[in-house]
């Protein structure tokens, strides 16, 4: 079978909740490319009105039998509000990190991020088979933010 990927959370071998996928160990559960209203919980009205920067870590993972090479994670949709912003960064040794941090408003310390869309994709390692690696979201929200139901954005992973 070729290079195939999907997207797990992380915060330990059996975590199935997104909240707690801020790095650390490698989860089994896999979660959806519409990463805004699969990984992020909702805004609340103070965040909305305050602005609010939270953090996610998942681990694009290959269950396929080769090396998936040339890999680049980009949002592939923006986000659907235009009071939020979803950026990406990876460690500088990203293969199988288990970098984690104490709450979802605390960074990475190793960690750059950027916007990234298609026309600015994070270039990853490649990935082999059986391995993964960790991508680190940042979501922004910005200050008297709007309320918009179930704001969403997708990523996506092009590879060879």
């Amino acid at each position: 079978m070729p290079a195939t990927l999907q997207y797990n959370l992380t915060g330990g071998a059996a975590n199935a909740d997104p909240n707690l996928s801020l790095g650390g160990a490698h989860s089994s559960q896999q979660v959806s490319v519409t990463v805004l209203n699969n990984v992020f919980d909702d805004v609340s009205v103070a965040e909305a009105l305050a602005g609010d920067t939270e953090y996610r870590a998942i681990d694009i993972t290959n269950v396929g039998d080769a090396a998936a090479v040339a890999v680049e994670v980009y949002a592939s949709v923006e986000t659907s509000s235009v009071d939020t912003q979803l950026d990406m960064g990876a460690v500088a040794a990203p293969i199988d990190s288990v970098e984690s941090v104490a709450n979802e408003s605390s960074a990475p310390a190793t960690v750059v991020f950027a916007h990234r869309l298609t026309g600015s994709r994070l270039a990853l390692p490649d990935i082999p088979a059986g391995s993964y690696c960790r991508v680190w979201l940042r979501r922004v929200v910005g200050v008297a933010a709007g309320n918009t139901a179930n704001d969403q954005g997708t990523i996506a992973v092009d590879y060879a």
